[in-house]
């Protein structure tokens, strides 16, 4: 279910005047205040469509391989590039790219020809979580003890959010770093042993209607999807079993 036209605009509003404001400092990586922009996360969290169950999933996925996206209306899967070191792939809500860490670095690569842009300075990503129409991206940094939501604009600089105040905060975070998703339309994707080849794992769409194995990757690992907005395509990562 694509969120209105109005919370998408409202939300890159409210993310560009907290920036102007200057609750990003010049800093590298600074330590952004409970208020605004924890706010901004939750608010974007919500434009996106997603929902924590906190359910985990059934098998472990790759931790990096090519990215793959699947139409749900054709079944048609294509290879997004030739890296093959990429990992937590989330579009961009024109459907033009995709953004993925190759290790400590956020890089947007375009769908139509794989070609690769950094976004700021290499960081201690852990997972990418999704992108909002203005480019800003949502995600989780690495942490003592557990990993802190953090937001990159477009313009590469880095806002590390406050560890959780509370056991909603933590609730969510726990789920949203899981390897399957919610979504509020009542879709859940999540990975599982793979139904063919039995060594690897798979991309499950899960709905009313059953589940249905997005990705058949036999015995390769898939697994680390996300949606697009429209939510016709998911996206993917694929690792060679070794």
């Amino acid at each position: 279910m694509t969120p209105p036209s109005a919370m998408l605009s409202w939300m890159s509003s409210i993310l560009v005047s907290l920036l102007l404001a200057g609750a990003v400092a010049a800093q590298p990586a600074p330590q952004a205040p409970k208020g605004g922009l924890g706010r901004a996360f939750s608010a974007g969290l919500d434009a996106l469509g997603l929902v924590f169950k906190g359910i985990g999933s059934l098998a472990g996925g790759p931790t990096a391989g090519s990215v793959w996206r699947v139409d749900i209306r054709t079944g048609q899967r294509e290879r997004i590039g030739k890296a093959a070191d990429l990992a937590w792939p989330v579009p961009s809500t024109d459907g033009v790219a995709v953004y993925a860490l190759r290790g400590r670095q956020v890089v947007r690569v375009l769908i139509s020809d794989g070609s690769e842009t950094p976004v700021g300075a290499p960081a201690d990503w852990r997972k990418l979580v999704g992108v909002l129409p203005d480019g800003m991206v949502l995600g989780f940094i690495e942490d003592d003890p557990r990993p802190r939501p953090a937001l990159l604009a477009a313009d590469g600089t880095l806002t590390e959010l406050p560890a959780p105040a509370d056991d909603a905060e933590r609730r969510r975070n726990g789920a949203l770093l899981q390897e399957g998703r919610d979504y509020k339309d009542g879709t859940r994707v999540e990975v599982r042993d793979s139904e063919r080849g039995g060594r690897g794992s798979d991309v499950f769409l899960v709905s009313s209607a059953g589940a249905h194995n997005l990705s058949d990757c036999g015995d390769d690992h898939c697994g680390q999807p996300s949606r697009s907005l429209d939510g016709l395509a998911f996206f993917y990562v694929r690792q060679p079993n070794q």
